[in-house]
């Protein structure tokens, strides 16, 4: 029931991820590719339909260092925030940027630190997996 990211991740269309759609040849699966019914090919994706599996990997990834599940892990993603030495290390802070599609609709910017555009910024997985396995652990 959120509007706003905790984190960013790619999710542009323009610069996605190629995938494979294995549908009906004819294009009759009910499934739209913009305007126009999906059939079997390359497609290239984006938006939270890239983000998502993305910040599932990671996640899933940090449970694997953890031997077994994290619970849940916002707390402990603001706890590490919240220092400034495992913030510049475990994000990439998004300063630039907004999220305004439509003029007449204003969106938000990107500003240092948590902003509603971009969340924390972007993950550097190296440092916050292991990072965020230990503050789920209360370190």
């Amino acid at each position: 029931m959120r509007g706003v990211p905790d984190i960013s991740l790619q999710a542009s269309p323009s610069t996605g991820a190629l995938v494979y759609l294995s549908l009906p040849p004819d294009g009759q699966s009910g499934l739209k590719c913009g305007s126009t019914p999906c059939s079997t090919g390359w497609y290239d994706i984006g938006g939270t339909s890239l983000a998502c599996p993305q910040w599932a990997g990671l996640v899933s990834i940090a449970a694997q260092i953890n031997h077994g599940g994290l619970g849940r892990i916002n707390p402990a993603l603001y706890k590490l925030a919240s220092n400034p030495a495992t913030y510049a290390a475990d994000f990439n802070d998004v300063t630039v940027g907004n999220n305004t599609a439509e003029t007449s609709v204003p969106g938000y910017s990107a500003g240092t630190g948590w902003d509603p555009v971009t969340g924390l910024g972007t993950p550097n997985a190296a440092k916050l997996l292991p990072d965020l396995v230990g503050a789920v652990h209360g370190g």
